[in-house]
């Protein structure tokens, strides 16, 4: 079993422990050495990170940063003589004597305390730090074949405002041939568009010998709903605001002329994440109704119900408007009319999926009930007067063939006059079951009509949702469920029509995507997933040719192995890249560049240059 921290005086004895996966984590001296594969510039997209070893984006890699928070330093420096929590002596021998590292001088200290650094999880080191760190690190390589990249975390207090500093062994032929080391430093908010690097001087750097046989390759990103966007979306009461549809454009290109160039022949993906309860989706009607039947269903296992406000319009009791769906049933009346008023002032009718007019019985009296019924007493004193309707023979409805609620099977016996249920079998929870029930019929033939209707998929993609073989063995709960996941792939829909505007193929391909994810027994309650989507650019070009990007990012590549090659990345963000280091005040500028945000307001630009090549050490 591996020991979870230690504190080792060797640096060449840290690296053979992670070699021997003996530790997870380690301090040395004033450091904290850890395994992570939780990479402090992921977020940024830096996908080129530990050189040669990039391909395997879960490569666990060494984590380098402060060991003690800055309060403790301050105490050491007023007098306290325990430098650290557990007591090392801070004497050094012969054999530790290179693997020592400069600390942060008294000096300095002050600086230190004093700077502006938003809140954050790392702890960096100075500069010094850093390249002591590295050399000892090219010292374990010239000895030891070590292929755990290092990642430290600096302060940005150098004039070139150095974030992290990257070292990862390049192996050929089973041996260290190199180290490729990547320097990513970072500066902000911009002013002016002076402050933009230009493309010739990224191209210097990157090849100053040989700019010709330099490549480029260009990535933006557009924030098209969720944060920072302009559709702010309207939530039902008491939803998280962080919990909304996000819709992410990414678009890739080559041979990068100017910064910040609008995407030219790009590979466009679309990355969607629905959450249902946005008042403007399609699905909104369809939304509340189901929630209606999850707050049903979660009564059942509670024995409580949250009753909300009724959504009828409509002042009459619960049993005046049974008697007259029953009266109606009892005339020959076949369709579900729907009220004068029911949502004929909505600014949302005709970007609605549209209700069924095929509802039977049973549907028709769950519309009833889920938007009138105030209190549990409605439902019983309702089913007991439908099952009173049938048994005296007054009402023989209609249900669909393919209708096996309990309710639909007592109906089908009231032809042959052949019920066998009594009133005081219905009792407890029994009424509420049946509610659901049939709740749950109604929604399942919802959706069936949608998908099939839109010929979105095939009937035989969505059994595992309305129609399991087991059906019979699942439970309520169960069956609601999938419907919830089921709802999901319509928020998906939703969004990839309203917000997108995606051709049909392409939405087609979305579906289904989300019926085979939802289906997996490992995500089946998974709402929060992001679906990525290959896109035709001529769909995503009104987006990318007026949106402004959250991100926009060249790199420019040199050679591809050996000492030859080098990398260079240079990124614009609206975000700050890193919450570790301190970056510069507006000074009163109000904006960045005189560009204006996709929400209408300004906004300031931050930039990230990362700089990445080979250095042999022997």
């Amino acid at each position: 079993m591996r020991r979870q921290q230690q504190r080792i005086q060797s640096f060449n004895e840290v690296l053979s422990r992670f070699s021997s996966k003996d530790v997870l984590s380690a301090i040395f001296e004033d450091f904290k050495l850890e395994i992570s594969t939780n990479h402090p510039a992921k977020e940024l997209g830096l996908k080129y990170c530990h050189g040669n070893q990039a391909s395997k984006s879960t490569k666990e890699f060494i984590l380098i940063q402060k060991n003690e928070i800055l309060r403790n330093q301050e105490n050491n420096v007023n007098g306290n003589n325990s430098i650290r929590t557990e007591s090392v002596s801070s004497s050094v021998n012969d054999s530790t004597l290179n693997d020592s590292v400069p600390g942060i001088k008294v000096d300095d200290l002050s600086e230190v305390l004093e700077a502006d650094i938003v809140e954050s999880d790392m702890r960096p080191v100075s500069i010094d730090q850093a390249r002591s760190l590295m050399f000892l690190y090219s010292q374990y390589l010239r000895k030891i074949m070590f292929e755990t990249p290092i990642c430290i975390v600096c302060d940005g207090r150098d004039p070139e405002k150095t974030c992290l500093i990257e070292a990862s062994p390049v192996i050929k032929d089973s041996s260290i041939a190199g180290i490729m080391v990547t320097t990513i430093t970072s500066s902000g908010p911009l002013h002016t568009k002076t402050d933009l690097m230009k493309m010739d001087q990224l191209i210097m750097m990157t090849s100053p010998t040989a700019a010709s046989q330099c490549v480029t390759s260009g990535f933006a990103k557009y924030v098209i709903l969720g944060k920072s966007s302009m559709a702010d979306m309207s939530m039902l009461p008491g939803q998280q605001q962080c919990d909304t549809t996000t819709v992410n454009l990414d678009c890739s290109w080559e041979d990068i002329k100017n910064v910040l160039e609008t995407p030219h022949g790009a590979n466009c993906t679309v990355h969607i994440k629905a959450v249902p309860g946005n008042m403007n989706s399609s699905g909104h009607r369809v939304f509340c109704e189901l929630n209606t039947l999850v707050g049903f269903a979660a009564g059942a296992i509670s024995g409580q119900i949250q009753w909300i406000n009724p959504t009828s319009s409509s002042t009459s009791s619960i049993a005046t408007l049974l008697a007259e769906l029953i009266e109606s049933v009892k005339q020959g009346e076949k369709k579900r009319i729907l009220e004068e008023n029911e949502h004929k002032d909505s600014p949302l009718k005709g970007n609605q999926i549209p209700e069924r007019d095929d509802l039977d019985f049973t549907e028709r009296l769950w519309v009833l009930l889920k938007d009138n019924a105030r209190c549990y007493n409605d439902i019983v004193s309702t089913i007991k007067t439908v099952l009173g309707e049938l048994q005296s023979g007054q009402l023989q409805p209609m249900v669909h063939s393919s209708n096996c609620t309990t309710l639909a099977k007592h109906i089908r016996a009231s032809y042959h006059q052949n019920m066998t249920l009594g009133m005081k079998d219905v009792e407890g929870l029994e009424p509420l079951r049946m509610l659901i029930e049939i709740g749950v019929e109604k929604l399942k033939r919802d959706y069936l009509a949608f998908f099939i209707g839109q010929e979105l998929t095939t009937l035989d993609k969505l059994q595992w949702y309305v129609s399991p073989p087991n059906a019979s063995d699942l439970t309520l709960e169960e069956l609601v469920r999938r419907l919830q996941s089921l709802h999901q792939v319509v928020e998906l829909y939703a969004v990839g029509t309203n917000s997108l505007h995606l051709p049909h193929k392409t939405k087609w391909t979305l579906v289904r995507c989300g019926l085979n994810y939802y289906e997996n027994p490992q995500s089946r309650h998974d709402d929060d997933h992001t679906f990525t989507i290959q896109v035709e650019r001529a769909a995503m070009l009104r987006f990318y040719s007026s949106f402004h990007p959250s991100v926009w990012r060249v790199e420019a590549k040199h050679g591809s192995t050996g000492v030859d090659m080098k990398r260079t990345v240079y990124q614009v963000t609206v975000d700050r890249p890193f919450q570790h280091i301190s970056y510069d005040q507006m000074n009163g500028h109000t904006n960045a560049l005189d560009q204006t945000g996709i929400d209408g307001d300004q906004f300031v630009l931050y930039q990230m240059l990362a700089t990445s090549s080979q250095i042999t050490v022997f």
